[in-house]
């Protein structure tokens, strides 16, 4: 008798599913780092205090792009 492999569906959409949640999760931190940006230069005394307050808080690269799955 010959065995067949059986495929585990559930753990490749489980897989699929967290990806997607992962990445809806980066776009969101994305846009809250792009606003935070804004917020700070629009507060800020110059541009080196914008560079310093970014730097302080952690938004002094810009943010990863993101791939999303369409």
């Amino acid at each position: 008798m010959r065995r067949i492999a059986r495929t585990d569906r559930s753990r490749s959409m489980a897989g699929g599913i967290g990806q997607e949640r992962a990445d809806a999760a980066e776009v969101v931190r994305a846009d809250q780092q792009a606003r935070a940006s804004i917020t700070v230069a629009g507060n800020a005394l110059d541009v080196g205090d914008c560079r310093e307050l970014l730097c302080m808080l952690g938004l002094d690269e810009p943010p990863r792009a993101v791939r999303v799955h369409v």
